[in-house]
């Protein structure tokens, strides 16, 4: 075991592109999603202890057994490193049920830190392996960058990098559970074309400029017209600049990409700015950034 105290940076995502193509006989829901990293993060530290522990004052709420994070290192400490210890602080920044992935990125980190910390030698699919059975999302934050997901998101494909690109994430204040969301969605409607257009997406990905034009969300057709805040904030970013807007996921964030990162930091200082939102400037991170600002 590592003596000295690992922290990590567990980094969101966004989802360029999100085809529903139709309910599997599993229960789950078939996607084709394109995932991207970004750089709005939350923080995780790892330091010695005999047994192990999880301090999370952000999530106060959610029962330890219910915490990713928790899933995630009881999950690897029963594979790999039985009767091991650790004490795992998270600190929150990413908002909760926001499309962004906080939660799985969070359970993706602490498999590659405490992997470091312990001095594991896990090989990459059994570590895949422990990270799908965790959560749908989870598999790509062990990737980062720009991936398709594909079956329920959980199996990776590395894509070319898009372009540096700055953006603004807006989370409008409301909640929106997965379910629900799916629950919203009309399938017939969203698979007639969904296989032909991420396809088409994924093949122009390489020759996209910073305005990402051709992003889309099957999910937006039901979401912005069920959740008026969702909406709003949408609008809100497009008439502020951005050269494209999108939800993220199934919601409730909302980001919008601009030309400049003075654009981007411009519209989180704007007075527009309802109170109940929550604003962040971010840029998108390459597999390389990833991984090198994940560890520090």
């Amino acid at each position: 075991m590592n003596p000295t105290p690992i922290h990590i940076r567990s980094f969101a995502k966004i989802n360029l592109a999100l085809a529903v193509l139709g309910k599997r006989a599993d229960g789950y829901h078939e996607i084709r999603t394109v995932f991207q990293s970004i750089d709005l993060h939350d923080d995780i530290e790892i330091r010695p202890c005999r047994h192990l522990a999880l301090h999370c004052p952000d999530l106060a709420s959610v029962p330890r057994e219910e915490n990713m994070v928790w899933r995630a290192a009881a999950a690897l400490a029963q594979a790999a490193a039985p009767g091991t210890g650790a004490e795992i602080v998270l600190k929150k920044n990413i908002p909760q049920g926001a499309g962004l992935g906080g939660g799985s990125s969070n359970a993706a980190a602490a498999l590659l830190g405490l992997s470091r910390f312990w001095s594991l030698d896990v090989p990459p699919g059994q570590l895949r392996s422990i990270a799908a059975a965790i959560g749908s999302d989870v598999p790509f934050f062990l990737h980062g960058g720009t991936a398709l997901g594909i079956g329920r998101g959980e199996e990776i494909y590395p894509l070319p990098e898009v372009q540096p690109a700055f953006l603004t994430v807006i989370h409008p204040g409301v909640h929106i559970s997965t379910a629900a969301a799916y629950k919203s969605l009309n399938l017939q409607l969203t698979s007639l074309q969904a296989r032909h257009k991420i396809t088409g997406f994924c093949g122009q990905l390489a020759d996209r400029s910073g305005d990402m034009a051709g992003i889309f969300n099957d999910f937006e057709s039901s979401i912005l017209s069920a959740w008026p805040a969702v909406a709003q904030a949408k609008e809100f970013l497009k008439q502020r600049g951005a050269t494209a807007a999108m939800l993220s996921g199934s919601g409730s964030s909302v980001f919008g990409f601009f030309l400049s990162e003075e654009s981007a930091l411009a519209v989180s200082r704007d007075p527009g700015v309802r109170e109940n939102w929550r604003v962040f400037p971010a840029k998108t991170l390459s597999r390389a950034q990833y991984f090198q600002s994940m560890f520090g």
